[in-house]
């Protein structure tokens, strides 16, 4: 088999001038570990907010039919959060070195817990109405909005 080249055309390609390339200027200098501490502090937020997403989504259903197993998931789904916002806290230690606002993400976490396991026991006991379980949601709802803020 043979290949037959054409070596007329190969003159119309021709070098480029210097001239010609523009410049790249460099953007501001940031370290490898800057860059992807920014990437997960960004993906840890957007996690964050999907999870909030899914709580209003889940207290939406708990207006119209308020039951034991949708305070349950209720409960499996602020405990992620928790999670989520304790990785994200123990990130910004660690990349800071200390902590964004000191002890108070850890007072605010085991608030929140608090008010969660609070909630599911009174509705168990049947010592709180539907009116005051929205209200405790909403209140449970809020200090999740400050852990992201």
């Amino acid at each position: 088999m043979r290949v037959d080249r054409n070596k007329k055309g190969f003159n119309r390609y021709t070098s480029v001038n210097k001239s010609q390339i523009p410049e790249v200027k460099r953007g501001k200098e940031t370290t490898f570990n800057q860059e992807l501490a920014n990437y997960q502090y960004i993906d840890s937020q957007q996690k964050l907010q999907d999870l909030i997403n899914d709580i209003d989504k889940l207290v939406k259903k708990l207006n119209t039919n308020l039951n034991i197993n949708d305070l349950m998931l209720y409960k499996k789904m602020v405990k992620a959060f928790l999670q989520e916002a304790t990785s994200l806290a123990y990130l910004l230690e660690q990349q800071r070195g200390r902590g964004r606002k000191g002890r108070t993400l850890l007072i605010s976490i085991k608030t929140v817990d608090q008010e969660v396991e609070k909630l599911i026991n009174e509705f168990v006991n049947h010592k709180q109405g539907p009116m005051e379980v929205l209200e405790t949601l909403d209140k449970i709802r809020g200090m999740l909005v400050d852990l992201m803020i």
